[in-house]
């Protein structure tokens, strides 16, 4: 699943120097956000990595637009890729398989 959304489609795109500490906490409240949607088998962690990997794409490939500072992007990418750990290391209940998969075994009994 690409993501083939524009980074010009960005809420960003308009202000070219966001705040480091604003951007923190939009992606601590996301992260929260995806461990808990995971946690409640509403998203597995193969679906939340890809989104942070299209996310990257998206952030990388803004480089050639020259939307925003080098330092921001930086900033963006540390943040993504910090996120992407947390991620990865996260284990839970539904980690195996999609919340649809589970409701069709309850089916059963």
């Amino acid at each position: 699943m690409a993501n083939i959304t524009s980074a010009a489609d960005s809420a960003f795109s308009e202000d070219r120097n966001p705040n480091g500490a604003a951007q923190a906490q939009a992606a601590l409240l996301l992260e929260s956000l995806i461990h808990s949607l995971m946690d409640n088998g509403a998203l597995t962690k193969d679906q939340a990595l890809e989104a942070i990997g299209s996310a990257f794409e998206v952030k990388e490939e803004s480089e050639s637009e020259e939307k925003e500072p080098e330092a921001i992007r930086r900033h963006s990418l540390a943040l993504l890729s910090s996120m992407r750990s947390s991620i990865t290391a996260h284990s839970g209940a539904y980690d195996k398989q999609p919340a649809a998969l589970r409701a069709d075994e309850g089916a059963d009994d």
